[in-house]
């Protein structure tokens, strides 16, 4: 099994069955290097899914301190607080990189659908061993790491983004555009 396999059933797994604290069946996933993106298809709905907590973002890039409060109280509330730093991090570079390059590059038209009453959102996901951070946006482009300036301030969040989580990449969203996400491990 590839690992964008394994990553995707054990993603869309959570999406379909109910979590189960007693669930000694975990699927141990190698993290493959940062780059490039890995690419996990799921269904368009999955976003939209009761397991996953999500707020809507402004189309500014002033947003992703917001969303960085947001992460920070929700994992807190968890009881995952010690993954808020890097949490935060990482956020507020699927944001920003949303609002500059996901916005700029999508198409003026969309098809009308159920998903997305917001142009941003920023998803959520808490599973037993893991937590999948996800900002949605409404390009249908994949996120491009790029070799950053030396002396440029720009290039280097998803580096950042790579760096920080166990596995990070996008999957499309039909009609709506994708959505950039990293997952944290718990210990």
């Amino acid at each position: 099994m590839t690992m964008q396999k394994a990553v995707a059933l054990a993603h869309l797994r959570v999406a379909y069955e109910p979590d189960d604290e007693d669930d000694d069946e975990l699927v141990s996933i190698p993290a493959p290097p940062a780059f490039p993106p890995q690419l996990l298809p799921v269904p368009s709905a999955w976003w939209a899914t009761p397991a996953v907590t999500s707020r809507p973002l402004s189309p500014v890039p002033e947003e992703a301190r917001t969303a960085r409060q947001f992460v920070r109280e929700l994992l807190t509330c968890w009881g995952l607080g010690y993954l808020t730093d890097d949490a935060e991090l990482i956020v507020a570079e699927l944001v920003v990189n949303a609002v500059r390059h996901g916005l700029r590059a999508a198409p003026h038209c969309r098809t009308p659908g159920s998903f997305a009453p917001s142009v941003l959102r920023l998803c959520l996901l808490r599973r037993v061993g893991e937590i999948m951070l996800a900002v949605t946006d409404p390009s249908d482009e994949a996120p491009v790491p790029r070799t950053p300036d030396w002396n440029g301030e720009s290039g280097r969040g998803l580096q950042i983004v790579g760096a920080l989580s166990y596995v990070w990449g996008w999957s499309p969203i039909e009609g709506h555009g994708k959505a950039v996400w990293a997952v944290l491990r718990c210990s």
